[in-house]
């Protein structure tokens, strides 16, 4: 009887399958040979099981001239069926995807992130998920745009969650502050973001007044990491910045040294301690005098202000987690007009920008 069953369904596998690649090998079928086809692969659906189904679902789908009433059995079947309809389906009903994008199964939701085309409602309903694998479907999704509030949204769960992170600098039309991204970034986007957010300095008000560096604060940073006592250290630097160890615990773990770097410029640390503290790190780039001429050159460069922007922003403190996020340019330069004015800010600041970097650093 099973044996029976099981040869009866691979015959009508066989069969759906063959009708389905013949159907999708052309487009521009007449009216009659829709209905044709329709009729034909209705029956054998209904008769057959969803595995069997979903085999063909997906290219059904993508064609044109597939009949509508044959993709609405997709969706009734639910599961596989059901999930492929969701990514692929021409036409959906709006306020299906919508409501899927909020409260469907991490899987219908991450198949509908995947889809070319999404209305502003489920983007912001899948911005909101907390599944890893939606937020990663919707970060990767390169065909459509994000808007600011999904960007926010993302961003947040991006600062601890680096697949997320790079995913998001992926994008083209990330074209806000990619500061809480750093740890993500690669060596040159790392030299960007410090550009962009140096350029920002200028004109941000954060941070027009600054105590001095604190002295006792180094010299216990150099007294741990000479007894290489590095979660004292952590735990140090996590109070002074007012933010969460774990977070701090993986600008010590990162191995560019880049955030570390900003971090000792944030905190008011002069060149000579923050070359002992690089040398005593025990990273690899400690061991590479390339790595560590360039992180210092990346201290005496940066102005604590632009520091204190991105260490901020990596460890979620300050009023940069709170604001809502600017758009900047912070790539190459994204059009002619936005180059236009930034050479004209440019232009506008130059007095300013000489003292201020004459001053600022540390």
């Amino acid at each position: 009887m099973l044996s029976g069953e099981r040869e009866r369904q691979g015959a009508i596998r066989e069969l759906l399958q063959r009708i389905v690649e013949q159907f999708v090998a052309r487009e521009g079928r007449g009216q009659t040979e829709l209905r044709q086809f329709e009729r034909l692969a209705g029956d054998l659906i209904d008769v057959t099981n969803s595995e069997i189904v979903a085999t063909v679902a997906e290219s059904l789908c993508r064609h044109p001239d597939t009949p509508p009433a044959l993709i609405r059995r997709f969706f009734d079947r639910g599961g596989d069926c059901a999930r492929i309809s969701f990514e692929f389906a021409p036409s959906p009903p709006v306020a299906d995807i919508i409501a899927k994008a909020a409260h469907g199964s991490a899987e219908l939701a991450a198949a509908i992130a995947r889809r070319s085309e999404l209305p502003r409602e489920a983007i912001g309903a899948l911005a909101a998920r907390d599944e890893g694998v939606v937020l990663y479907a919707l970060a990767a999704n390169r065909r459509i745009r994000l808007d600011t509030g999904a960007l926010r949204a993302l961003m947040y769960v991006a600062r601890d969650d680096q697949q997320l992170a790079r995913l998001l600098l992926n994008r083209e039309d990330l074209d806000v502050d990619p500061e809480s991204l750093f740890l993500a970034a690669t060596r040159d986007e790392r030299g960007r973001i410090v550009s962009a957010a140096c350029r920002s300095a200028f004109v941000d008000r954060i941070g027009d007044s600054w105590a001095p560096g604190d002295e006792q604060l180094a010299g216990r940073l150099e007294a741990l990491a000479a007894r290489e006592e590095r979660d004292a250290m952590i735990s140090l630097v996590a109070d002074a910045l007012d933010a969460r160890k774990s977070r701090v615990r993986k600008i010590f773990l990162d191995e560019g040294g880049e955030a570390l770097a900003l971090t000792y410029v944030a905190l008011g640390m002069d060149l000579p301690t923050a070359t002992r503290l690089f040398l005593a790190s025990g990273k690899a780039f400690a061991l590479d005098v390339h790595r560590v001429r360039a992180l210092r050159a990346l201290v005496s460069s940066t102005s604590r202000r632009a520091a204190t922007r991105i260490v901020a922003a990596i460890n979620g403190v300050g009023r940069f987690d709170r604001e809502p996020i600017r758009r900047v340019a912070w790539r190459e330069e994204s059009s002619a007009q936005a180059g236009a004015r930034r050479r004209g800010a440019a232009d506008r600041l130059a007095p300013g920008v000489h003292r201020l970097a004459n001053s600022d650093k540390v």
